[in-house]
């Protein structure tokens, strides 16, 4: 999660957020008096009355927060460590195998739910708020989680452990436990 933060931040950190951005105003007035005939007087007060401005567009570059080139190729690298660390906490359950485990799907579960906190709930379409009390839940859960994993691994059997007990639910014999003749 603070990778997360460093990558996607650092943009803030270089001060490239100083950057003034790049936006435009059209505001024009249009009357529409060319179009009736000055003969006319009460069509030409009409259309004096009919001088409608046109809506402000306002187009504003959206700054990134991070070059996220560089955080994808990280992502892409903890979904493959996970093709290797899943299967060793299974059959290999340690301390150390359990951490890496916890970490790596923590991070890989946050990056992904990150991404859908900030496709779906985007600032123009719910406000400015909704999106940022998101972005903090999510970022609570992830290290409650990923607190909770570890000290879970620390105190208690640990997640390798746990998936071992549970696979042995089915009623195959323990891996202390003589096998009956």
């Amino acid at each position: 999660m603070a990778l997360s933060l460093i990558l996607r931040n650092s943009a803030k950190l270089r001060g490239l957020s100083t950057i003034p951005r790049c936006s435009f105003q059209l505001q024009k007035a249009q009357n529409f008096s060319h179009l009736v005939p000055k003969n006319n007087a009460n069509a030409v007060f009409l259309a004096a009355k009919c001088r409608l401005p046109f809506v402000k567009i306002a187009e504003q570059k959206r700054f990134m927060s991070a070059d996220h080139s560089k955080l994808w190729p990280i992502e892409k690298l903890i979904s493959l460590v996970l093709l290797g660390v899943v299967p060793a906490t299974f059959f290999c359950p340690n301390k150390i195998l359990d951490n890496i485990f916890a970490l790596a799907v923590v991070i890989h579960f946050h990056w992904g739910l990150e991404a859908c906190v900030v496709d779906y709930i985007r600032p123009i379409i719910v406000g400015p708020v909704l999106p940022k009390i998101a972005l903090g839940l999510l970022y609570v859960i992830s290290a409650s989680t990923l607190a909770g994993l570890i000290y879970y691994n620390q105190h208690e059997i640990g997640i390798g452990a746990t998936l071992r007990k549970f696979w042995c639910i089915t009623g195959c014999p323990s891996d202390n436990e003589a096998t009956p003749q």
